[in-house]
């Protein structure tokens, strides 16, 4: 009779404990995620912080913490994790009643992009391990990976030439008698503009710089197709760089930036304190093209009818195609801009192949075979 009371008994306790847990596990149970920071650029290290919370007197011996997130940021520990499509993370935890637990997890940010963390999946079980115990909550984290910028004494050839049109244009269209405020001295500025009393008063080369009586704007044109077979993504992301660097060069001389693709979405002009940021930001998030949407061609013939191809719009294509059509059109648009540049990221060895008008600057722009697509 005893044995037959114990096992009741036992049963009796079993049963209880199942339909507690199964009421009350996931009660005042939540788990947070978030970055360090809002952005990194590619190649830096984040911190994702971790943050389960059990508020409640029952305890939960084993929860399993699992969330996924894109297959570019890798945990610099391997373990608990895996990346195929993406990286999928699950780890393990142990809380307590009224605990809080938190672990930070270093990631590597290995390439260009917009990451976010939707949700995660809670598992548990009972004391006795009968049951499987889910949940899902919603989380909200989410990381900016920048481009990363380029060295500018690689861009000093086609900054050089930018600067000498821009500043033809600007003694045109500047009153050398109204200055607007002084910056240090750079090398492509002429004596006459060198601030004496200020040199004198730093140390250093000052020079004025004139407040101009007519406004004009850089408007980068950004090609996300590509003319191969075998799409080189690399060099889509190179393009990508030499946009960023070069708009981010030309906001700190206070000039504004605009940027279009012919893939989905475009930047606005803007040259404010913010807009170096959100330059950064719509780079992080603009993907290639997975199929066809527009032509470059078409984009700029597009631009060139449109009643914003202003003739104070300064053009730089940056683009890897190489198509006579193209420049064709790109010239087209170019005759009404008092100045234009063609960046274009090649191979090691590849060679122009087509003809472009003489009044297009095409700089070509070397991008060796061992970048690979998160470099």
């Amino acid at each position: 009779m005893t044995i037959f009371t114990m096992a009741a008994c036992a049963f009796l306790l079993w049963m209880l404990q199942a339909a507690l847990y199964h009421t009350l596990w996931k009660k005042n149970l939540g788990a947070a995620l978030s970055f360090s920071c809002p952005g990194t650029t590619e190649g830096g290290q984040v911190i994702l912080q971790e943050t389960v919370t059990n508020a409640k007197a029952l305890p939960l011996p084993v929860l399993h913490v699992k969330f996924q997130m894109g297959k570019y940021l890798v945990f610099t520990s391997a373990g608990n994790s895996s990346i195929t499509d993406n990286n999928y993370r699950s780890d393990i935890f142990s809380c307590m009643p009224w605990q809080e637990i938190r672990r930070s997890l270093e990631i590597s940010c290995k390439k260009r992009g917009y990451y976010t963390i939707s949700q995660v999946q809670l598992v548990s079980y009972d004391l006795f391990f009968s049951g499987r115990l889910v949940t899902s909550l919603p989380v909200d984290a989410a990381l900016y990976v920048y481009p990363r910028e380029i060295p500018l004494e690689k861009l000093n050839l086609p900054f050089r030439s930018l600067m000498g049109q821009m500043l033809a244009r600007r003694s045109l269209l500047s009153d050398p008698f109204e200055n607007q405020s002084v910056r240090p001295y750079q090398s492509y500025d002429s004596y006459r503009s060198i601030n004496w009393k200020a040199t004198a008063k730093t140390d250093q080369l000052k020079v004025n710089v004139c407040t101009p009586t007519a406004s004009w704007q850089v408007a980068f044109l950004l090609d996300m197709d590509s003319d191969k077979i075998w799409k080189d993504e690399s060099l889509t992301e190179e393009a990508i760089r030499l946009c960023a660097t070069y708009s981010l060069f030309l906001l700190k001389e206070g000039i504004p930036v605009s940027i279009q693709t012919n893939g989905t979405g475009c930047l606005k002009a803007g040259a404010g304190p913010g807009h170096g940021q959100a330059v950064m930001e719509f780079l992080a998030r603009i993907q290639p093209l997975e199929k066809r949407h527009s032509s470059m061609e078409h984009l700029l013939q597009d631009i060139a009818l449109s009643p914003d191809a202003a003739h104070s719009m300064v053009y730089i294509l940056i683009s890897p195609k190489q198509r006579e059509s193209m420049a064709q059109a790109f010239g087209h648009l170019c005759r009404q801009s008092p100045g234009c540049q063609w960046i274009l990221p090649m191979r090691p060895g590849q060679e122009l192949s087509f003809r472009a008008p003489s009044h297009i600057s095409i700089f070509p722009w070397e991008v060796p075979y061992d970048y690979s697509q998160a470099s």
